[in-house]
């Protein structure tokens, strides 16, 4: 590791111990499972979300519109390497017209989902280099 990456590549979280806020910094290890909703476009049946998947081998990804269910992506499967990054996508027929929040996580053969922003791991952290909390687009469909 270069001294840029051991100096500049930390996390830099809040952690309590003993009732109180101490400041702890690690480096950054490897690539954590990360999903993310990269663009949404329409075609004859509504609109289809695509976006990419890494970090970990991934087993599906989901995705949830406004407050709604999570759904099923479709993953592509023209890389099979297990730390492959995959392309997914949604098909979403019919969308209503105005403002809507599209959020995926990608869940790992192991098992593990990617965390929400608000989980404990993700929101004390200060640091972007780790955060891999779900990712949430706003979209405006006309």
């Amino acid at each position: 590791m270069s001294l840029l990456m051991g100096r500049d590549y930390v996390t830099i979280r809040e952690e309590e111990h003993n009732g109180e806020t101490v400041w702890a910094e690690t480096s950054v290890g490897r690539a954590l499972l990360k999903s993310a909703p990269a663009k949404v476009t329409r075609n004859d049946s509504g609109h289809r979300v695509v976006g990419a998947a890494w970090g970990a081998p991934i087993d599906r990804v989901e995705l949830k519109i406004d407050q709604g269910p999570w759904m099923p992506a479709v993953i592509v499967h023209s890389e099979e390497a297990e730390y492959a990054w995959k392309i997914w996508s949604l098909d979403w027929p019919n969308p209503s017209p105005g403002e809507h929040t599209v959020t995926s996580r990608a869940i790992s053969t192991a098992g593990q989902i990617q965390p929400a922003m608000d989980d404990p791991l993700i929101a004390k952290k200060h640091t972007y280099w780790e955060s891999n909390g779900q990712v949430t687009r706003r979209i405006r469909i006309v």
